[in-house]
This record gives C-alpha cells, structure tokens and sequence, in this order.
C-alpha cells in the first residue's frame, strides 16, 4: 500500500512563515508523502529558514506547485480533508485524523487526495471550507488549541502513514468525479433554479446547503452526467414550453 501515497496531496493556503514551510516538508518526508501544492504562499523555495527547517526535503520544495486560490488547487482532486478546529454551520460532523486516514485508505488506490491546512491566523473562509468532503479536527487536552503548521500537518501525516502501511485491507469503492466535476454540477444545478425564478441570492442557505451535500456524496463521473442529463432535460422543457406559450 506505500506506494499509493504518491496520490495524497498536502495542500497549505496562504502559509506565512517559510521556516512552517520547511517543516512541513520534513513531515512530510518522513511519512512518505511528497506532493506539496501552496496556495498564494511566502517566498519559501530558496529562503535560508525554509532550507534549514526543510533539511534533506528540499526535493519536495523544488517539485512544489503553487495556485492562485484553493479552488484551482483541488480541480483535479477526488476526495478533499480539510483540518480545522473551528465549528459552524457549514462544518458539521468532524472526523478525527485517525477515521480520516481510513477512508483515506478506501479511496487511495484509485484517487488523488487533498488534506488541506487553512491560514496560521485565521484558518480558510466559509467558501473554500465548502470545496472540502470532510473536516478534520485534531484532539487536544485544551479548549482552544493552538497547534503550529508544520505539528498539525506531522499529527496528520502519521496517522496516514500509519493506516496506509499497516496489514488491515479496506474494500476499495468504485472511483469518485474529480472535484472539478462537483463544482461543475453545483454551478450547473444551481443555474438552472435560477433560470427556474428562484428568488435567493448568490451563496444563500440553498446554494451553500447545495454544495455542501455535493460534498457529501461519492458519485462517479457516470453519476455526475445522470444529474447533467436531467437539468438538460429540464432546460428543454422550459424552452419547448415557452415556444408552445
């Protein structure tokens, strides 16, 4: 099973601090992960703190890929985590990175996995959280934890080491859409009910509540086109009925 964790993906967005950089990397080394993708970060690839911190890692620094926004970072990405320890609405029923890495080892064989960290001050804002499947907090023995990048990201990639490496087989699932075709779909659906004269605003409670339970399912590219084939179906309906009118 080592070798399948060349489809798990850490994903940082907006890391401030390069010497957090480095040290991510050197986690991330021990654990056999090595695709790193950085959303907006600080100069970190040829910076002194970053090399030191990231010692005899800097293969994983030099193979690095950076976006724009997290959205462009997840496009070909099947199954998303995101780390966080902040609740709301839109983050419900928090897994642990020990249940996380199970289900990461069911979908790792066939799939490319993102595990994403949010900003050091401030986490990821309620839209990108909404491009994650599942949330991910890390126990603590304090009410306000306060773990550094890097800890937070090692905890992480432990556990997924951990259950990858170890002798217990998962059934592995049929093979999920990418997260491109989720979004896709949510964009699609979500067009069509305003061309059905859906009176709410852009990211109100359906639209959110809509790619939240996008998130939750484990749909196939074959799925996907069920659903674009009905609100095909639909559009043409409204068409042809106009014209009758």
């Amino acid at each position: 099973m080592k070798e399948f964790l060349k489809n798990m993906h850490i994903v940082l967005v907006e890391p401030k601090n390069a010497g957090n950089i480095g040290s991510t990397v050197r986690a991330m080394k021990n654990m056999g992960i090595s695709n790193l993708r950085l959303v907006n970060p600080v100069e970190y690839r040829d910076v002194d703190e970053q090399k030191k911190m990231g010692y005899r890692s800097q293969e994983i620094i030099q193979a690095s890929k950076v976006f724009k926004d997290l959205k462009s970072a997840l496009e070909d990405i099947n199954l998303v985590f995101l780390a966080t320890s902040k609740k709301g609405k839109w983050k419900k029923d928090f897994l642990s990175p020990d249940s996380a890495s199970k289900i990461i080892k069911q979908h790792i064989k066939k799939e490319k996995i993102a595990f994403v960290f949010g900003r050091e001050d401030s986490g990821v804002t309620i839209d990108e959280a909404q491009l994650a499947n599942y949330f991910v907090k890390i126990p603590s023995a304090v009410s306000y934890p306060s773990l550094n990048l890097s800890q937070a990201v090692m905890v992480v990639v432990y556990e997924i080491y951990k259950e990858i490496t170890s002798s217990r087989e998962l059934k592995s699932i049929p093979r999920m859409a990418k997260k491109e075709s989720f979004l896709r779909l949510a964009d699609n659906i979500w067009s069509l009910m305003k061309e059905l004269k859906m009176k709410e605003e852009e990211n109100g409670l359906f639209h959110r509540s809509l790619k939240r339970a996008l998130n939750r399912t484990f749909w196939t590219n074959a799925d996907i086109a069920v659903f674009d084939r009905f609100c095909k179906q639909v559009r043409w309906y409204i068409e042809n009925k106009v014209d009758e009118e």
